[in-house]
């Protein structure tokens, strides 16, 4: 049963992976993005993406285990690398390699080379991405994250449901694929981009499952109300 709900998951899973393999290969960056991103910013974007993936596997095998509140910080840690990746493409879409983009760079170049450097903040990260002009926000959406990793709680002492954790496990691999195409766009191998590309336009046509996560109704506390008490009258 778990290898057939997941058998979509895995197949987008290992279609980015092979996609990444091409991507490391890629050597420079192309012109039109050498001076906005660099070298320096395709490695990052590429480190990040393996990252992803690792999650994705990890979580993978967590949920073939049955620990389904166990995935909740790796899917917090998707979130994240999802907004870096995203915030990393800026430059090369905007044309304009921005401060917090040199601080965060230096940030993962290594203390020996740049010093003690602290991260720039998520809230600078997710402000950047809402205020980019060059970018798709209906396709690149910044979920609450809070929010949708909330339904992997357990509630009213019945445990997280694992059918709920295998559509956001499909959700986030989709997202992979758009992570892929910025990656591939600053690192300007076209075949990478166009065949992520084709493959998201499939996946659309054909399930729309892996495209859209709705989240699940969360049951509301209630509130109990004492029966009005009065003075007895004497």
């Amino acid at each position: 049963m778990y290898d057939t709900e997941m058998k979509l998951n895995h197949r987008i899973v290992q279609f980015v992976d092979a996609q990444l393999h091409e991507l490391l290969d890629t050597e420079s960056v192309t012109e039109s993005c050498a001076d906005s991103g660099n070298q320096a910013m395709h490695d990052a974007m590429v480190s990040i993406l393996t990252q992803y993936l690792s999650g994705l596997k990890a979580i993978n095998c967590l949920l073939n285990k049955g620990f389904v509140a166990q995935t909740r910080g790796i899917f917090q840690t998707l979130g994240d690398d999802y907004e870096d990746i995203i915030f990393l493409s800026l430059p090369c879409q905007d044309g304009q390699m921005t401060p917090l983009h040199h601080a965060y760079l230096k940030s993962v170049a290594g203390a020996e080379y740049h010093g003690c450097y602290s991260p720039i903040s998520r809230c600078e990260i997710r402000n950047m991405i809402k205020q980019a002009k060059n970018i798709n926000h209906n396709v690149f959406q910044l979920y609450p994250k809070k929010q949708a990793l909330q339904v992997l709680r357990p509630h009213g002492g019945k445990p997280c449901s694992v059918e709920v954790a295998i559509d956001l496990h499909r959700h986030f691999a989709y997202k992979a694929i758009l992570l892929a195409v910025l990656t591939a766009k600053v690192a300007g191998n076209l075949e990478v981009m166009g065949a992520c590309l084709n493959f998201r336009a499939h996946l659309e046509m054909t399930d729309s499952r892996a495209v859209m996560f709705d989240l699940p109704s969360m049951p509301q506390p209630q509130t109990v109300r004492s029966e009005p008490r009065y003075a007895a009258v004497r």
